[in-house]
């Protein structure tokens, strides 16, 4: 009899541990992932492919723990506002955004800052602190950098063109503010014009051939990104002007080779941060501390330098 109590005792705390484990089992099974929304502002740019591929890649090496949704503001900020709020409908745990421009897109942020959830603006800044995280380089020195290359490119001074990127975004300001700190101080070199191409390659080929047709000199061109160096660098080779300096921002594989071939003369790479964003987000989510910006660092490249970056198999 008393084995007969001790079997069925026996039976039972099996079937309890048995229980306990389906149990647990279950239970992280249905852990919740996290939904992180990502809102690009474009992507018919290279550069904005390049970023959304690196964090895809950077979101799989946390498969299980992250879900991820993205979507594509196509250029205009009337859609990205209303991708925001779709994210913000969907129920993000958090919001990863790369701003068309600063101003217009401020107020939805805002909105979804203080609605508690997290956010990490991604290369471009908005006009407010209403944000978790900004990832990004210093615009500001990269300017810097273009403006004292350019300086010691045009020894003899000379007129350059800048043509920028999309106005009231963050980089399009600080890239002009801080080339023009250092080139404004030379008296032998002049900014003879300037004119945004939305950081396109069609509108900064336009660009610079309404430039070519209407000054007879121009002997540097400053361009925000690659994509409009690239631009003005057909313009010039139609014109058979291909003597100018050219200089472009972002570090793509094809300026790269533009400048193996001697024609671009330098970029600054610009590091896209999307890797840094999903290791930051999870951070936050998980309640640690993050600093309020954190600085990528970038690199001035030209003929000297160029193959200690230049990668044949590379997308981007």
């Amino acid at each position: 009899m008393l084995k007969k109590v001790f079997l069925f005792k026996g039976i039972l705390i099996s079937f309890f541990l048995v229980g306990l484990i389906v149990f647990s089992s279950c239970q992280k099974a249905e852990k919740k992932k996290i939904l992180i929304g990502f809102s690009q502002s474009t992507m018919i740019d290279p550069w904005r492919i390049n970023m959304l591929e690196q964090m895809k890649d950077a979101v799989k090496e946390h498969e299980g723990e992250i879900d991820f949704v993205f979507t594509d503001g196509q250029n205009d900020n009337i859609k990205q506002i209303s991708d925001v709020e779709d994210l913000f409908s969907r129920g993000i745990d958090l919001l990863i955004i790369s701003p068309r421009e600063a101003e217009p897109l401020t107020s939805v942020i805002e909105r979804v800052f203080k609605a508690g959830i997290p956010v990490i603006t991604l290369d471009r800044n908005i006009t407010s602190d209403s944000y978790t995280c900004f990832i990004g380089a210093s615009n500001f020195r990269i300017g810097e950098g273009a403006g004292r290359l350019m300086t010691s490119l045009l020894e003899k001074g000379g007129q350059v063109i800048e043509i920028e990127g999309i106005l009231g975004a963050t980089p399009t300001i600080d890239r002009s503010d801080g080339f023009h700190s250092v080139i404004d101080s030379i008296p032998g070199i002049q900014v003879i014009g300037k004119q945004p191409a939305d950081y396109l390659r069609e509108p900064a080929l336009k660009i610079m051939e309404d430039f070519l047709q209407s000054q007879p000199r121009i002997d540097g061109v400053y361009a925000h990104n690659d994509e409009m160096a690239l631009g003005a660098l057909t313009a010039l080779k139609a014109e058979d002007r291909e003597g100018v300096v050219v200089i472009g921002i972002d570090g793509q594989k094809e300026a790269f080779e533009s400048i193996m071939a001697g024609k671009l003369s330098a970029t600054f790479i610009y590091p896209n941060g999307s890797a840094q964003a999903i290791e930051i987000a999870l951070k936050i989510l998980k309640g640690e501390k993050v600093p309020k910006n954190i600085e990528l660092k970038s690199q001035m490249v030209n003929k000297s330098n160029v193959h200690l970056f230049y990668k044949p198999d590379s997308y981007f």
